[in-house]
């Protein structure tokens, strides 16, 4: 623990000042700090939490809910999945009601993922004096295994080309003395939080970000050939980057990086030695493969939109 002065010793009048002396009676205040977090945050928690905020009634200025995940060996919180929480009034009966149940059905369906914390819009700065009692709820639930993340998101988007989110946990503030002291209150200190995606998570938030939606909707996604066209230029323009990289390093024009050299070399051992004519051999099948899926679905769709105008007919 961290013991933090707070004050020094106050004057007193002449007749009690040799009583203070000897009392040696000085104001400190014991500031308990655990070891550092760090959040790893999925891309479909900040979805639910979006959509969340967009469902909410017109008199709901902020929406609240609760914060699934694990955590790790080295103390890293991964913030998986979540589930919204109609108020935020943590005095009224049904917030615990409510949160009991949600959360018992979240641990039947997968049991892996348990209770870390809790998120809020608004402001990703700072923690509203109302936040201090719900972080309570949630930190006695959450229990002393970890500590209990107040994730904070500015959903208010508007031109700004990010999200703001921020993460908080709390430490108790206390006056030593008897029977444990006297706790004042507590301090919330931000943690570091990051946003961490599977591959295919990967895909779609690039999808998502890339692509803005107006009143015609979205782009579509393309077909299958479209998108093994754009990931195979997608390999090209990367090849051609680390080819000039590659290059200028060796003609002197470049400075020399060993991390570079060795994903790079690292990259070469992990491709497979096959001769080229039984690459595009194999390839060749695949694109055919692909190819007569995609016609097998034409003729499917084909014979049920046929369907349909022969019953509207009849």
């Amino acid at each position: 623990s961290l013991v933090t002065s707070v004050g020094e010793r106050r004057r007193k009048p002449p007749r009690q000042q040799q009583q203070g002396e000897m009392a040696s009676e000085s104001s400190f205040v014991q500031l308990q700090t655990g070891s550092a977090v760090q959040c790893h945050l999925h891309p479909v928690v900040l979805f639910e939490i979006l959509d969340h905020f967009t469902r909410r009634n017109q008199d709901q200025k902020r929406v609240i809910g609760a914060l699934l995940g694990s955590v790790g060996s080295d103390g890293t919180i991964t913030l998986k999945n979540s589930f919204p929480i109609p108020q935020d009034d943590v005095s009224h009966q049904e917030f615990g009601m409510f949160f009991n149940t949600m959360h018992e059905l979240h641990s039947k369906v997968n049991a892996r993922e348990q209770l870390v914390g809790w998120y809020a819009t608004g402001d990703k700065d700072e923690v509203a004096e109302d936040d201090a009692a719900i972080h309570a709820f949630f930190e006695e639930r959450v229990g002393e295994k970890s500590p209990c993340v107040c994730l904070k998101v500015d959903a208010n988007i508007g031109d700004k080309s990010k999200i703001g989110i921020g993460a908080f946990t709390s430490t108790n503030m206390t006056l030593p003395g008897g029977d444990g002291g006297r706790t004042l209150g507590k301090c919330f200190s931000r943690v570091k939080c990051e946003i961490k995606t599977y591959e295919a998570q990967r895909i779609g938030v690039d999808f998502i970000t890339q692509n803005t939606i107006g009143q015609g909707g979205g782009e579509e996604l393309g077909s299958e050939l479209e998108k093994l066209e754009g990931a195979i230029n997608k390999l090209i323009d990367m090849t051609e980057t680390t080819i000039g990289h590659v290059d200028g390093v060796l003609a002197g024009k470049e400075k020399a990086d060993t991390k570079i050299g060795r994903a790079l070399a690292g990259s070469v051992a992990a491709v497979p030695i096959v001769d080229l004519s039984e690459f595009e051999g194999a390839f060749s099948k695949r694109v055919q493969d692909l190819l007569m899926v995609q016609y097998l679905g034409a003729i499917a769709r084909s014979q049920v939109t046929f369907w349909h105008r022969m019953q509207g007919m009849a």
